[in-house]
């Protein structure tokens, strides 16, 4: 007979758990967390510098207690996980009680007790950051506060600095600055990235994620390549919303990559497949996985014009990727289309307009999320709006169809609201974790001076020409962003990528996008590539091939971004619908030339003949000037119209 604690810990995880009492405290504190989020951005109840601390060190606990439940451990390492949650209120309670001494009586004087708790605070945060998201981003802020120390010991001109002393460069890191863990990304963390954090929780609980398969289906499934399409398409869709390739190929992939196998496709392929669609999600307008939302934050550019500035490079990268598979399907004598049956069954058990009917919140929530956000409104808020929209529908629609009693209309309502805080709440904490840390980070090297001169050694190395510049920025944006989540990542060669880029001339947002979408694509770059590892492992496929097969497949996030400082027309800068338009399907043309030549097939095997046709036709396309679009456009329908000549020529192959 269950006992009370795991009546109530089911309102906030559905399975059963050993460890109920840890899942009841936790979900409380979801709860409560959530709550405050949803009032601080309604009511404006506390300071900033306040809001902050409570969402940082708030975070951190949480983590713990995730961490808690989830360990393996034993006794002792589920309680050691507790501690590190009970130690996150020396800094919570001491700045919140001490606020307006330390801003105001004080005027950020470092005194002792700020510098323990400071200690204790960074502590925590990256011993939280180690534990959840590897050790790569802690030491990388461990080092650098060791230069922030030792730099005036370290010779050359880049990396000498006079040296900050122990009690200032503590004081970066939390307080008395509020900066580091409590700087301006942090914020930005608390006001725009945590309410976005909750929607995509609600959009999951409220079972959208279902529907959202249950449509890539209706768009790919009856296709040649059908479970491949599906992963495309479902899993770029899942991507916008969740923030996370890794998270995605986790939960999406457990479902695609062994369809995509049992239907033909190599292991390797499948896992590939799956990781370059979910990376590409964190590029796709309007929610790009948060990554607007920061690119807001740090540059000031509206998000409407950043929304706009990817639609098309989304449809390149996406539309490539649908067409890799279909020739893929083709060279390995692939098609589905007899089977269809078999796909319905696992993404469409139901008929499609009634799953549509059925999931009107979904629709509701995200056309009031996405008009609102163009008018130009507070981010934070509208997603709070949108998620409250969501739940309500779903609530009144479940309430009218599900349960004929009151007892388990009320009981589904309270499971779905726990769900909801709970996984919410913890998706939010350690986004905040990877923020705060990355804050640390990067005050630390603008306070040393490292940042400005990164971006002036590039230039020298560059000496003037652009385009040496755009592979210096491009290898060093994909260096930062290995092992690290794409928040992290972007933000980290936004500050020592794009300076040297818009110093050189390239627009502000071209600059911006450029960084973004390396950092983004850092998940499958070879030899970190952890959205490919993670494919590969439930693939059961070999990391490195997965790995290869994932740049090749992922190639426009690699080409692309050189476009846009070279060519900004295709963000739409300074031009007009026609024109970006004509630009974005002549580089699609290019992007899909050169996945033929690597492919080796088109409709038929490509002789060595058409091969060498197909490389100057992709350089013409995607290089800038309509003449050589063109001239690169006239080899491409060379080859495609022998192709099809011989295609024609030859019987059907059964």
């Amino acid at each position: 007979m269950p006992t009370w604690t795991s009546r109530l810990a089911s309102y906030f995880v559905p399975d059963e758990t050993p460890h109920a009492g840890l899942i009841v405290l936790a979900g409380l504190l979801s709860l409560a967390f959530v709550l405050l989020h949803v009032v601080q951005l309604s009511a404006y109840l506390l300071p900033s510098g306040q809001f902050k601390v409570v969402h940082i060190a708030g975070g951190i606990g949480l983590t713990f207690l995730a961490l808690a439940v989830k360990t393996g451990q034993g006794r002792l390492g589920r309680w050691h996980f507790v501690l590190m949650a009970l130690l996150t209120l020396i800094p919570l309670v001491y700045i919140l009680v001490e606020h307006d001494a330390i801003t105001t009586q004080r005027q950020f004087i470092v005194s002792n007790v700020d510098i323990g708790v400071a200690v204790v605070f960074l502590a925590l945060a990256l011993y939280a950051a180690w534990r959840e998201w590897g050790w790569i981003m802690s030491a990388l802020a461990i080092a650098t506060l060791l230069y922030g120390y030792f730099g005036y010991l370290i010779p050359g001109e880049l990396f000498f600095h006079a040296g900050i002393g122990l009690k200032r460069l503590i004081g970066y890191t939390s307080i008395p600055y509020f900066q580091g863990l409590l700087g301006g990304l942090a914020e930005l963390s608390a006001g725009t990235i945590f309410p976005f954090m909750l929607f995509a929780a609600a959009l999951e609980m409220t079972g959208c994620v279902d529907y959202i398969m249950g449509a890539a289906y209706r768009v790919g499934g009856k296709t040649r390549a059908g479970p491949a399409q599906i992963a495309v398409i479902g899993s770029g869709m899942m991507g916008m919303v969740s923030g996370s390739s890794v998270a995605n190929v986790a939960s999406t992939g457990a479902l695609t990559i062994p369809l995509m196998k049992r239907f033909g496709f190599k292991p390797e392929f499948a896992g590939a497949v799956e990781a370059v669609a979910s990376t590409g999600g964190q590029i796709t307008p309007p929610i790009m996985g948060l990554a607007a939302f920061l690119i807001v934050g740090i540059t000031g550019i509206p998000y409407v014009e950043i929304v706009k500035a990817a639609v098309f490079p989304a449809l390149i990268y996406y539309g490539y990727l649908m067409v890799a598979v279909h020739i893929r399907a083709i060279k390995r004598n692939i098609d589905v289309r007899d089977r269809a049956e078999e796909l319905q069954k696992e993404f469409l058990p139901e008929p499609f307009l009634k799953a549509t009917l059925r999931n009107f919140p979904f629709y509701v929530a995200t056309t009031y999320l996405v008009v609102v956000l163009i008018s130009g409104m507070s981010p934070g808020a509208i997603a709070i709006e949108a998620t409250g929209i969501l739940i309500g529908l779903s609530i009144l629609r479940d309430w009218v169809v599900k349960w004929d009693s009151l007892a388990g209309r009320v009981n589904y309502t309270l499971e779905l609201l726990g769900r909801i805080a709970y996984s919410g709440a913890l998706r939010g904490a350690q986004v905040a974790i990877v923020v705060a840390v990355i804050g640390v980070l990067v005050d630390i090297l603008v306070v040393t001076g490292f940042a400005q001169k990164l971006s002036f050694a590039m230039l020298d190395m560059a000496g003037g020409e652009l385009w040496l510049l755009l592979i210096i920025a491009a290898v060093s944006c994909l260096a930062f962003g290995l092992g690290l989540p794409t928040s992290a990542a972007y933000i980290l060669v936004a500050l020592l990528g794009a300076p040297a880029l818009v110093e050189m001339g390239v627009p502000l947002l071209a600059a911006h996008m450029f960084v973004f979408f390396f950092a983004n694509i850092s998940s499958i770059t070879p030899p970190v590539a952890v959205a490919s590892l993670i494919a590969a492992k439930i693939a059961g496929a070999s990391y490195f091939k997965t790995g290869f097969i994932g740049v090749r497949l992922g190639l426009p996030g690699f080409l692309l971004p050189f476009l846009f400082a070279v060519h900004p027309e295709i963000l739409g800068i300074d031009s007009t619908l026609p024109y970006v338009a004509l630009v974005s399907a002549m580089a699609f043309v290019g992007v899909v030339s050169l996945n033929i030549a690597l492919e080796g097939h088109f409709l038929l095997p490509v002789t060595w003949i058409q091969r060498l046709l197909l490389l100057p036709a992709a350089a013409g396309l995607l290089m800038p000037g309509l003449t050589s679009s063109f001239i690169g456009l006239g080899f491409f329908v060379a080859v495609a119209g022998w192709q099809y000549w011989d295609s024609k020529r030859q019987p059907a192959v059964a």
